[in-house]
């Protein structure tokens, strides 16, 4: 099945591909804020970063309203609602790449 018909049936609509740089904002925010989090961890920032920074973004209608963000495995896309500004909503977003990290596999 493709992944438009799959999307729509999971309720998510693309409006637009977020730019490099909005991508890049949102990698550095997140790998920041994970590194500073769990420190005792030791994760590597730039890693983290360039993970993040490859993986698809979108902004989408929704049909649950009350979801801000998804990360969809199947295509390893992001999807954020329009009706949020990605700004304010970076637990969303943190939880979301969390969701793609634990995916990363070797």
């Amino acid at each position: 099945m493709k992944i438009d018909s799959i999307l729509r049936r999971e309720g998510i609509e693309i409006v637009r591909a977020l730019s490099t740089l909005e991508i890049n904002q949102i990698a550095k925010k997140v790998s920041d804020k994970l590194c500073e989090t769990f420190k005792e961890h030791d994760l590597n920032r730039t890693d983290l970063f360039i993970s993040i920074s490859r993986v698809k973004m979108y902004t989408a209608k929704m049909e649950d309203q009350n979801c801000k963000a998804k990360y969809y495995h199947k295509n390893s896309s992001m999807y954020f609602n329009v009706n949020f500004e990605t700004q304010n909503m970076e637990s969303a977003i943190i939880h979301e790449c969390i969701h793609f990290i634990q995916e990363i596999k070797d």
